[in-house]
């Protein structure tokens, strides 16, 4: 790939980092209106519920068998226990992210002065450190979310579950991580054959 290309993709995604940061203030705006203001405004809490009704919505030679909905609940006046649930249900994975953009645009950023800065230690250092942000964030945000997301249900809908599974996203950030430390491993085990190979030319 070339400096040129590397360059663009790399703004690109410096672009994408910028307008994260700037939707986690707008998430934590919303959070801190939540739990000092009230939703006046029509800031709520987004929610998943489980077990719709669904008669008559199947075709008739179709069952269907369960159906979930997603759905944003207003807490009418100040709540500051809904805001700090909110956050536990948000922030590990919006800081997961910007964490992990970060990171990819300081790799981008090294990678562009040549093919021996992209195939070196310090990307394999950037590689393996992307991949424990992915799979550590990944994980905080299942297991936060697990938690916050019950204790959510049980005080803005009338009917809710004890037990509510992590979104697949978690799943995918774990392994995607998981990817990353293997290249990164594969980057260093290169790295030291070509140095070997180096020091008998």
């Amino acid at each position: 790939m070339s400096a040129r290309w590397l360059t663009r993709l790399q703004t690109l995604l410096s672009l994408f980092l910028v307008l994260a940061c700037l939707g986690a203030l707008a998430l934590l705006l919303s959070t801190v209106l939540i739990a000092f203001v009230g939703n006046a405004n029509g800031i709520g809490v987004p929610l998943r519920v489980f077990d719709m009704p669904i008669a008559g919505m199947a075709a008739p030679d179709a069952v269907i068998e369960s159906a979930t909905a997603d759905v944003t609940v207003r807490h009418q006046g100040p709540a500051p226990l809904v805001g700090l649930l909110y956050l536990l249900l948000w922030a590990p994975g919006v800081v997961t992210t910007l964490l992990a953009l970060f990171t990819v645009v300081r790799a981008l950023g090294r990678a562009r002065s040549g093919d021996r800065a992209l195939f070196s230690a310090v990307t394999a250092a950037h590689l393996r450190r992307l991949g424990w942000i992915l799979i550590i964030g990944s994980l905080a945000t299942g297991l936060l979310g697990m938690v916050a997301e019950p204790i959510l249900a049980s005080m803005l809908l009338d009917k809710s579950h004890p037990f509510y599974p992590p979104p697949g996203e978690v799943l995918a950030g774990v392994v995607t991580g998981v990817a990353m430390l293997a290249v990164s491993e594969i980057v260093r085990r290169g790295l030291v054959l070509l140095e070997e190979v180096e020091a008998t030319i």
